[in-house]
């Protein structure tokens, strides 16, 4: 202090330093919303894998669909979209049939569904493992 003064003598150093936090952030959190569709991308293959039959054959049961082909499964996939603020992982299914699978069919007996993304998505968000991983890769990243 000089006289009642604050006398900052590396303010260019403090400036890029908060400049810097704001980029790890960002970086961060770019990591962390691909992990977080990651992690319910995995979710949703495992859920989508409850039992197995031939094709023609009835279901061997399961909450979720059964595995014929593994077609479903394997389109399972997440992109991922960066804007201003917005960080948006979508997870889905690129089979002709998977939102028949997850929400029913009209020409499927009323109610009948094997709902396996979604499930996936509420599951990780209320253990509040989504979470834990959006924040723990900004401050990974903010650690360096």
């Amino acid at each position: 202090m000089n006289g009642g003064a604050i006398v900052i003598t590396n303010l260019d150093d403090v400036l890029r330093a908060i400049g810097n936090v704001g980029s790890d952030v960002e970086q961060g959190a770019k990591i962390g919303i691909g992990r977080a569709g990651l992690a319910v991308e995995r979710q949703a293959k495992l859920n989508a894998n409850t039992g197995t039959h031939k094709k023609g054959q009835p279901r061997s049961g399961g909450p979720g669909p059964n595995v014929v082909t593994g077609n479903l499964r394997r389109s399972i996939n997440t992109s991922v979209r960066y804007g201003f603020g917005t960080y948006i992982a979508i997870v889905g299914a690129s089979m002709v049939y998977a939102r028949a699978v997850e929400k029913g069919s009209p020409t499927w007996k009323s109610g009948v569904k094997y709902p396996y993304l979604e499930p996936a998505a509420l599951s990780l968000i209320r253990s509040g493992q989504i979470q834990r991983i959006f924040v723990g890769s900004i401050k990974e990243k903010m650690r360096g």
